[in-house]
């Protein structure tokens, strides 16, 4: 069973709201490609020219787009499809929680759909 699960700034659920932090897009880029490295996803592709990197495991594939709003607000957003027997949704939804986590630890969170 296939879930598809994305963030974006309409969201109603917390989690799934476009996260903002405060710094650039270059060290937010360099930061998600470090968490991706240690949780041992391929980067298939980045595409600076549209903000987006696009990386997968087997049965899972994930593109991030991160847009810098000013030099110190920069954005990150999900699109995630996983497919596993078995809790695709929820294993979708614990990449989400790790990031975030992971993300607030080296950034400062500014806050969440902060340009709705």
């Amino acid at each position: 069973m296939e879930a598809v699960i994305q963030t974006s700034e309409n969201a109603t659920k917390e989690i799934f709201q476009t996260h903002y932090y405060k710094t650039s897009y270059n060290q937010l880029k360099d930061a998600y490609l470090t968490l991706l490295e240690q949780l041992n996803y391929q980067v298939v592709s980045i595409d600076d020219n549209y903000s987006e990197i696009f990386a997968e495991i087997p049965s899972m594939t994930v593109t991030a787009t991160i847009i810098e709003q000013k030099p110190t607000e920069t954005s990150i957003d999900f699109a995630i499809s996983a497919e596993f027997f078995l809790g695709s949704k929820k294993k979708a939804k614990n990449f989400l929680i790790f990031m975030y986590q992971e993300l607030a630890k080296k950034f400062e969170l500014k806050g969440l759909s902060l340009h709705r």
